[in-house]
């Protein structure tokens, strides 16, 4: 229980400041927002290095500016390196396939149905070891990560960077330009086997 309580005081302080933000930022007409209806796979595919990305819900769609994205892990790969975000909360849904997840230390199997709630200031990754492609919800508060995808595989495509190496270089920069430090060092083993040699 006492490895709970910097936990429950973290979001106990995060939900403060969401009020105390709330309380400063004028409130949404919701006139301004209207209701919309998707089905996953219908939105343009990002091709973004280690999963395929599309943004279901934008952070613009509703007030509460959440995102809400579906992402496509190919089998035997790699869908994010060792990472941890200081201003969004993530929350995955496993729909098909096998991930695994990284959760500081400690990785933790995630068939279908998984629910991963992973808040801010929390080191995590994820990646596919299985044999068959795997498929994941994101949703990402507030949402403004969203664009981060789109801008990594942009960079990409100017430089036409081809290497591992560089690739990585693009997504550690682009990341810590948003307040997320990738940690490569931190993955595991068994995660580094999947990357591409």
């Amino acid at each position: 229980m006492r490895t709970l309580y910097p936990l429950l005081l973290a979001a106990a302080l995060a939900a403060c400041s969401a009020v105390n933000q709330a309380a400063e930022d004028p409130k949404p007409d919701p006139a301004d927002y209207a209701a919309a209806f998707h089905h996953l796979g219908d939105a343009e595919p990002i091709e973004f290095p280690g999963h395929i990305t599309r943004v279901m819900v934008g952070q613009g769609d509703t007030p509460s500016q959440v995102s809400l994205l579906e992402l496509t892990v190919p089998a035997r790969s790699v869908g994010a390196p060792p990472h941890t975000h200081a201003d969004e909360d993530e929350y995955f849904i496993v729909l098909e396939g096998n991930v695994v997840f990284l959760n500081e230390d400690e990785q933790v199997a995630a068939p279908p149905g998984t629910i991963a709630a992973l808040p801010r200031g929390h080191m995590h990754a994820f990646w596919n070891p299985s044999d068959e492609p795997a498929s994941l919800l994101l949703a990402i508060a507030p949402g403004q990560f969203e664009t981060f995808f789109d801008e990594v595989v942009m960079k990409i495509r100017t430089e036409n960077a081809d290497s591992p190496e560089r690739i990585g270089a693009i997504i550690g920069e682009t990341a810590a330009a948003r307040n997320v430090i990738v940690e490569p060092a931190r993955f595991p083993q068994e995660a580094l086997d999947l990357l591409p040699q």
